[in-house]
C-alpha cells in the first residue's frame, strides 16, 4: 500500500476493448475480409470517451505541477442510510506540497484535522480530545483527501470513467472513481468534479460500501499563497486526553 508520502490521485484509464470482428459469420467467401459490425451507441462511447478522459488526467496532472499551496473554503453535507438524515459541516481546508494537509471545520462543531506523512491527528476542543490514528485507505475521508495530491502514480487502485453528468456545477468535468480492490477500502465510489480552466476538484461525492453518502464542495480557492510550515505542525495542548489507536 502506497504511504502518504506518495500520495497520489491513484486513477488509471479505463481501457476499452475494441469491437469484437465477426469471425467470418454471414460473410461473403469470396471476400478475404471479414465483416465488420456496425458501431452502436454502446461502442461508440468508449471511443469518445478515452480521449477525452485522458486528456482530462493530463491537465490534472498538468495543473498538479505548478501548484505549490491550496486554500479554500468548504461545504460538506453527510447523509446516512441508517438514521436517514443529512448533517451539514462547513470550514476551511490548507494544502502544502507535497503531502500535507489541514482541515479547519467551524461549524456546527469546532474540529482540526491534520494530514502529514502516515498520522492523522483529530483535535477536538469541545471535547479535549486528540485522536490520532495511523492513515489506512480504510478509512473514511482520506481518498477525497487523496485528490489533491496529484496523478503522479497510476497505482491501480482506482479505476476511473468519465461517465458522469456535470450536473449543477458549472464549467466543470466530471470524473467516476471506482476502487479496484475493496479489501481494505470502505469507499465503493468517489464522484469528482474539477473546473475546465485550473482542473482543480470543485466537488467531490464519496459513497461508502454501506450507501451512505458525502459531499464536500470547496468555494473561493486559492493557489500558491504564502502558508507556513506550522500551520500544519500540531502540538497537543497541556491537559488535552490523546486517543491513539490504528484504524
Amino acid at each position: 500500500m502506497a504511504t502518504m508520502k506518495r500520495l497520489a490521485l491513484c486513477v488509471v484509464l479505463l481501457w476499452f476493448a475494441n469491437p469484437s470482428m465477426a469471425g467470418g459469420v454471414g460473410g461473403d467467401p469470396g471476400n478475404s475480409q471479414d465483416p465488420v459490425p456496425e458501431k452502436t451507441e454502446e461502442t461508440r462511447q468508449p471511443e469518445q470517451e478515452a480521449p477525452l478522459l485522458d486528456s482530462i488526467l493530463s491537465q490534472m496532472d498538468a495543473s498538479y505541477q505548478k501548484l505549490q499551496s491550496y486554500r479554500a473554503e468548504f461545504e460538506q453535507e453527510s447523509e446516512t442510510t441508517t438514521f436517514k438524515r443529512k448533517r451539514q459541516a462547513s470550514g476551511r481546508v490548507y494544502f502544502l506540497k507535497p503531502s500535507e494537509m489541514r482541515w479547519d471545520y467551524l461549524q456546527p462543531e469546532e474540529r482540526e484535522v491534520y494530514l502529514s506523512g502516515e498520522r492523522i491527528q483529530i483535535y477536538l476542543p469541545g471535547r479535549n480530545q486528540v485522536i490520532e490514528q495511523t492513515l489506512t485507505d480504510a478509512m473514511p475521508g482520506v481518498a477525497p483527501a487523496r485528490l489533491f495530491m496529484g496523478v503522479e502514480e497510476l497505482v491501480g487502485s482506482f479505476s476511473v470513467s468519465a461517465d458522469c453528468a456535470a450536473e449543477d456545477v458549472e464549467n466543470a468535468y466530471c470524473l467516476r472513481l471506482t476502487p479496484k480492490k475493496n479489501k481494505a477500502i470502505s469507499v465503493e465510489e468517489i464522484l469528482l468534479w474539477v473546473g475546465k480552466k485550473d482542473f482543480l476538484p470543485l466537488r467531490t461525492e464519496s459513497r461508502d460500501v454501506l450507501g451512505n453518502r458525502t459531499t464536500i464542495s470547496f468555494l473561493k480557492g486559492e493557489t500558491n499563497i504564502p502558508l507556513k510550515e506550522e500551520l500544519f505542525q500540531f502540538q497537543v495542548p497541556p491537559g488535552v486526553e490523546v486517543i491513539s489507536n490504528t484504524f
